[in-house]
């Protein structure tokens, strides 16, 4: 880690960027999240610290969620289906469009975390009811560019488009989202805007991803 936000990382060919927390995917969040606990040493939890993972039977349900029509409660109920996202077996995944949220049950609360993994990576967000089980933070930072790729939005109808391009397009030096029904990425484009600030503004809408 360079600072709280930033992670330095190293190519095959030796060389070393800068690259914002932002910028990663939440498995690459929590990774260097417990690489740093394992640097810090020890095992035993400091004060204060988030409460330890269920080890037994867990019901988390995420609240907040964009879920504007049935086809986004189908493309929940594809979570895990497929060899690219999977999920842990035994997880079951419900979503309820009229509540804005997503049901998830899972045997352990390892596994219903490995079921949040995989409905961020389907591009859904939103706020976790257990303290011990949810998203990677998005992690606040400086960062400013005229340009940015977002990886894997979840854009299954005109519903999503719309919500999703107000919400990037709500941000200060954002001047246009190109986003399409069906893509795996989103363009903004703009002039010195945060990065943070866009990623931030999604998760408010319900939506996740990652970008580049």
């Amino acid at each position: 880690m360079k600072d709280e936000s930033t992670v330095k990382i190293k190519m095959g060919n030796g060389q070393i960027f800068d690259l914002p927390l932002t910028g990663l995917s939440a498995e690459d969040n929590a990774y260097i999240k417990e690489a740093n606990a394992k640097m810090a040493g020890g095992t035993k939890p400091a004060a204060g610290a988030a409460p330890a993972v269920p080890e037994g039977e867990t019901t988390v349900t995420i609240s907040s969620v964009h879920l504007c029509c049935g086809d986004c409660v189908d493309a929940v109920a594809k979570i895990g289906t497929s060899d690219t996202n999977p999920i842990p077996v035994g997880v079951t995944l419900s979503a309820d469009r009229k509540a804005g949220s997503i049901i998830v049950k899972a045997p352990t609360g390892k596994d219903a975390q490995a079921a949040l993994r995989a409905v961020f990576k389907a591009g859904f967000y939103g706020v976790s009811d257990n303290p011990a089980v949810g998203f990677a933070e998005l992690k606040p930072d400086d960062f400013t560019t005229d340009t940015m790729v977002i990886r894997d939005p979840h854009l299954c109808c005109g519903g999503c488009v719309k919500a999703y391009t107000k919400a990037v397009e709500s941000v200060d030096g954002v001047e246009s989202c190109e986003a399409k029904v069906g893509s795996a990425r989103a363009e903004v484009t703009g002039k010195g805007f945060k990065t943070y600030e866009v990623m931030k503004a999604l998760r408010d809408a319900g939506f996740a991803g990652t970008f580049q």
